[in-house]
């Protein structure tokens, strides 16, 4: 099929070629995903600063594949998947978005009259499409960190995104319902919110990155960088400068066109001191 010069870029930066729109190729581009573009709110920090403070707007597909290619940027949910479904969609994939939890963008992905669930944006290790409908104790999972995706009432198609590390729950339950398509303006007002000064990933420097290839992930939480390898263990490190984070992005992410010096000074504007 012909695809834009943007797609191809996009699987280009995923090291991926085209092939058709099947369950084996989708899992493939998850793992590539997952291991490409970081989780990471510096680029959602340095967005808000090109928009005085005020607003913000989602970046376009063609300026969201540039600024991964110039500045190694990923982005957050919101950032994420509504990129990768555009290009889902871009080379042939039935796909629509739904919200969990009324906040949170996910992505049900069609495949011969089945629906699976499909995430690159929570850093979470969903490395497949999660076969939620059929698979009632399907699970993701790298290391001590595990999704669920259990279903409240599958005769409403209503089900429960639910996350555990170290065996305990870790974050909100997300409650959604699969076949009620959320539009992007849907999260207009959501987005809004979560970009306001005092929004949890207004008030924290985070970046994260799935490295499969060397059975670990990497994440940068403030000033403190940890590896967790898929054996459970975890390696943690208290950084204490800017330059410190900078070489840690550059060397173990490998991700050294990050700004995150700039990034850090944005934080700096709002009130929020990393190494306090």
């Amino acid at each position: 099929m012909n695809i834009t010069d943007n797609a191809r870029k996009y699987l280009d930066s995923l090291d991926l070629d085209l092939k058709k729109p099947t369950y084996d190729y989708l899992k493939q581009i998850c793992v590539a995903h997952l291991n490409t573009f970081p989780f990471e709110n510096i680029s959602k920090l340095l967005y808000f600063k090109k928009h005085n403070y005020t607003n913000f707007e989602l970046p376009s597909f063609e300026l969201f594949i540039n600024n991964h290619r110039d500045f190694n940027f990923g982005g957050t949910c919101y950032t994420l998947n509504s990129n990768l479904m555009i290009l889902l969609k871009g080379i042939g994939f039935s796909c629509y978005h739904v919200m969990l939890g009324e906040e949170h963008m996910g992505i049900i992905v069609e495949i011969e009259n089945e629906r699976f669930y499909v995430d690159c944006g929570a850093a979470a290790p969903i490395f497949k499409p999660v076969n939620f409908e059929n698979d009632d104790k399907n699970i993701s999972s790298f290391g001590k960190d595990v999704v669920n995706i259990v279903p409240v009432d599958s005769s409403r198609n209503t089900y429960n995104y639910v996350r555990y590390t170290n065996g305990k729950q870790n974050g909100k339950n997300w409650v959604f319902n699969s076949v009620k398509e959320t539009k992007i303006e849907h999260f207009n007002e959501v987005m809004k919110r979560a970009n306001q000064p005092n929004a949890p990933f207004m008030t924290i420097l985070r970046c994260q990155l799935y490295q499969t290839h060397k059975h670990r992930s990497v994440s940068l939480v403030n000033n403190k960088f940890s590896i967790r390898y898929s054996s459970g263990e975890i390696d943690l490190k208290v950084l204490s400068t800017p330059e410190e984070i900078s070489s840690v992005l550059s060397e173990e992410f490998a991700l050294p066109k990050l700004p995150v010096t700039e990034a850090i000074e944005v934080l700096e504007l709002l009130n929020v001191d990393i190494f306090k």
